[in-house]
C-alpha cells in the first residue's frame, strides 16, 4: 500500500504513469522537465537519465516537485528548451510552476547510475486550482510527441519522428489552438537540431 494514496490522488498523481513537470533547484538555477511519476501496485519510482539537469539536480538535492499541469505549451518548453525565469513561482520554500494546478514534493535517495529508478516519497503538496475538463485527444499527443522528441535527441531512431508526424495529423484535428501552437513550437525545435 502507497502512503498517502489519498493525498496523491487529490493532487492529481494517479497509479500507472502521471505525465508531470519536475521542478528542481540548485544555486538557485531553476530547471523544470516533463518526466513520468510511476504508479505501481506497491511503489512510486521516478525514471531519470544521465547527463540531464534535472537528474543533476537531484543527485545533489535528493528532492524534486512535481507540477500538475496541462498546458501542452510547456510541456514542449520544458521538453525541448529551458523555460523562462517568470514560468517558476516559490511556493512554501520549494520551486513550482507558476501555472501549476497543484504540486507534489517528494524526497529520494538518489544514486549516481545511467539510469536511476528511484523510489520517491511524498512529503507535502498543495492544490491550486482545479481544471476539470473532458480528455482530449490531440493535448494527450502533444504530450506524447514532447517524450517522442526527447527519446528521438537522446537516440536519434527515426522511428520517434514517424510517431510525431502521426500523431500531428490526429493533433491538427482533435486538438485546441494551443495543443496546435505546441506542436508547431515543437516542429521547429526538431528541424533547427537536425
Amino acid at each position: 500500500m502507497i502512503k498517502d494514496a489519498q493525498r496523491l490522488k487529490e493532487l492529481g498523481i494517479h497509479p500507472g504513469i502521471s505525465e508531470v513537470i519536475v521542478t528542481t533547484e540548485v544555486d538557485k538555477v531553476p530547471n523544470a522537465a516533463p518526466i513520468g511519476i510511476v504508479w505501481d501496485e506497491d511503489s512510486i519510482i521516478l525514471r531519470l537519465f544521465l547527463g540531464t539537469h534535472t537528474y543533476e539536480n537531484i543527485l545533489t538535492t535528493g528532492t524534486f516537485v512535481a507540477n500538475v499541469i496541462h498546458d501542452p505549451i510547456i510541456f514542449v518548453e520544458a521538453a525541448m528548451n529551458d523555460l523562462s525565469p517568470d514560468c517558476f513561482q516559490h511556493r512554501d520554500g520549494v520551486l513550482t510552476l507558476k501555472d501549476a494546478e497543484s504540486w507534489a514534493l517528494f524526497k529520494c535517495d538518489p544514486f549516481r547510475t545511467d539510469i536511476m529508478m528511484l523510489p520517491i516519497e511524498f512529503v507535502r503538496g498543495q492544490v491550486l486550482w482545479q481544471d476539470f475538463r473532458a480528455v482530449n485527444r490531440g493535448t494527450n499527443l502533444v504530450v506524447e510527441s514532447a517524450i517522442a522528441a526527447t527519446r528521438y535527441q537522446a537516440l536519434a531512431q527515426d522511428k520517434y519522428l514517424d510517431d510525431i508526424r502521426a500523431w500531428n495529423r490526429i493533433i491538427n484535428r482533435c486538438g485546441g489552438p494551443r495543443d496546435k501552437e505546441a506542436m508547431r513550437r515543437l516542429d521547429d525545435y526538431l528541424w533547427e537540431n537536425r
